[in-house]
C-alpha cells in the first residue's frame, strides 16, 4: 500500500542518513567489527582456510558479504556496513509480512512496521558490520515462510541462520514444533480458545502418543527435524556449540538472564504492556490463598536463583563502553539488597508481557517460547542485550498492534532512545589512559 511504501522510504532515508554519519565519523572498524571485518576481507581476498580463533559466531555473515565480489565492489569497511543496512531494508519487508499476518484485522500494519523495525538495539546494530541484523533477518523468515505452510522453504533458511548463530537452532525447534501442533491439534494452539495450560497439555500428550498423527504430521515438521539433527551432528564433531574463543564462551546456568530479559521486554513494550496492569491489578485484589502461597514460593525461587546463580561475567564488568556496564555498577553493585529488591518488578514484568500475549498465542505456545528463551539466555554468562533480540521480536509480534496511539507512543520511544545512543556514539567518546591513541565509544 501507499502507506507502508512511504513508511518503508522514510525508513531507509533515515537509516541510510546513520549509516553516512557513522562511516564519517567512525571510519576504521570498531568493537566486534575488529575480528568480524577481517575474517570478511580475507574470505573477499578467496582465503577460506584463515580463521579468526577469537570468532566464535559461524562465517554466514561474510559468506553473504561476498555479495560486493559480485558486484564489482571492494570489501572495505563502509561497504561490509552497507551489507548491514541491505539486509535491514530486507528485515523491514519480513516484520511488515509478519504483521500483516499475524495481525490481519489491524489497520497500522505500516506504523506497527515502523515501530517494530526501529527496535533500539538491532536498529543500532543495522549500521555496524555485526552478525546480529543477518541472524534476525534469517530467524523471521523461517518463522514468516513457515506460517505460509512453506516448511521445507522455512527449514532451508532456518538451516541459513545457523550460519549466523548457532543458538538459532533453538529458533528452528520452536518454529517447526509449533508448525506442527497448528497442522493437527489447531484447538489446542489456537489462543481463540481458552484452554488452561494444563488441557491442552493433557489433549497434546494423548495426540502425541498415537503414531499416526506423527505419520500424518511428518511433512511439516520433518524438514525443520532435519536442520536440528545436522545441527546436532556438527556439536558432536566440533565438541561443543561454539566456534573459536571457547574459554571467554563457557556455557554456565546463569538463571537471572530470563529476568533481566522480561524486565527488558516490559520496559520496551511499556505502552502496549501497561494495557494488561488493570488484569495484574485485579488479580492482586482477588488474591486466593492459594495464589499467595503460589507467589511467595515463585518470589522464594526467584531469590534462589538471584543469590546463587548471578554471573558478573569478567567482561561485563571490565567493559566500560557498554550500557548494562552502567547497569550493573550503578544498580547491582551498589548495594546487595537492590537485586532482591528487583524481584517483584520481575515477577509483575513476567506477567505482564504473558498477559498481554494471551489473545495472539496460546498458553502452550506461550510455554515453548519460555522454554526456547530460556534454553539461549540462560547458558550465556555475559549480559548483553543483542541476545533478546530474537525472543523480544517473537513476543511482540504475538502482542496488540492494533492501536495507532500506542504504537506512535512506542515508536517515540524507540526514536528517542535511538536519537540519543547514536548521537552520544558518535559524539561523546573518550579515551582509556591504556590507549591513549584510540577513542572509545559507548554503545549497546
Amino acid at each position: 500500500s501507499m502507506k507502508t511504501g512511504a513508511a518503508f522510504a522514510v525508513y531507509a532515508a533515515g537509516s541510510y542518513a546513520v549509516l553516512q554519519r557513522i562511516n564519517d565519523v567512525v571510519p576504521e572498524p570498531y568493537m566486534d567489527e575488529i575480528f568480524h571485518v577481517p575474517q570478511a576481507q580475507r574470505y573477499c581476498a578467496g582465503e577460506f582456510y584463515e580463521w579468526d580463533p577469537k570468532l566464535t559466531t559461524p562465517p554466514g555473515l561474510y559468506l553473504a558479504s561476498l555479495v560486493l565480489r559480485l558486484c564489482g565492489l571492494s570489501c572495505s569497511v563502509p561497504n561490509l556496513r552497507l551489507v548491514n543496512w541491505v539486509l535491514g531494508l530486507g528485515l523491514f519487508w519480513t516484520i511488515y509480512r509478519l504483521v500483516h499476518r499475524l495481525h490481519s484485522s489491524s489497520t497500522c500494519a505500516a506504523a506497527a512496521t515502523m515501530m517494530l523495525a526501529t527496535l533500539p538495539v538491532p536498529f543500532f546494530c543495522n549500521h555496524l558490520y555485526y552478525t546480529d541484523t543477518a541472524s534476525l533477518l534469517c530467524v523471521l523468515l523461517t518463522y514468516l515462510l513457515s506460517l505460509q505452510q512453506r516448511h521445507t522453504a522455512a527449514a532451508v533458511v532456518g538451516g541459513l541462520s545457523l550460519w549466523m548463530r548457532q543458538t538459532n537452532v533453538v529458533w528452528v525447534a520452536l518454529i517447526g514444533a509449533s508448525a506442527a501442533l497448528h497442522l493437527h491439534a489447531r484447538e489446542i494452539v489456537s489462543a481463540r480458545n481458552a484452554l488452561s495450560l494444563q488441557q491442552s497439555v493433557v489433549q497434546l500428550s494423548g495426540w502425541a502418543t498415537r503414531w499416526s498423527n506423527w505419520r500424518k504430521s511428518a511433512a511439516v515438521w520433518a524438514p525443520y527435524a532435519a536442520v536440528v539433527a545436522l545441527f546436532g551432528g556438527f556439536v558432536m564433531a566440533n565438541g561443543g556449540i561454539v566456534l573459536g574463543d571457547k574459554q571467554h564462551h563457557q556455557a554456565g546456568l546463569h538463571l537471572p538472564q530470563l529476568f533481566y530479559f522480561y524486565a527488558y521486554t516490559c520496559v520496551l513494550s511499556m505502552p502496549t504492556v501497561a494495557l494488561a496492569l488493570s488484569r495484574l491489578a485485579h488479580s492482586i485484589r482477588q488474591r486466593s490463598k492459594c495464589a499467595i502461597v503460589g507467589c511467595v514460593a515463585v518470589v522464594a525461587i526467584m531469590a534462589v536463583c538471584v543469590k546463587y546463580f548471578t554471573v558478573e561475567h569478567p567482561f561485563l564488568l571490565s567493559d566500560n563502553r557498554h550500557y548494562p556496564f552502567y547497569i550493573w555498577k550503578n544498580l547491582f553493585r551498589r548495594h546487595w539488597t537492590l537485586r532482591f529488591l528487583a524481584i517483584p518488578f520481575y515477577l509483575a514484568a513476567g506477567h505482564l508481557v504473558h498477559a498481554s500475549m494471551r489473545t495472539y498465542a496460546s498458553p502452550l505456545w506461550q510455554l515453548m517460547w519460555a522454554a526456547c528463551t530460556a534454553a539461549v539466555l540462560v547458558p550465556s554468562p555475559l549480559l548483553e542485550f543483542r541476545y533478546f533480540t530474537v525472543p523480544f521480536f517473537l513476543a511482540r509480534l504475538h502482542m496488540p498492534l492494533s492501536s495507532v496511539r500506542l504504537i506512535a507512543i512506542e515508536f517515540a520511544l524507540f526514536v528517542l532512545i535511538n536519537a540519543v545512543t547514536i548521537w552520544v556514539f558518535l559524539y561523546r567518546p573518550f579515551k582509556w589512559d591504556s590507549e591513549p591513541n584510540s577513542w572509545q565509544r559507548f554503545m549497546w
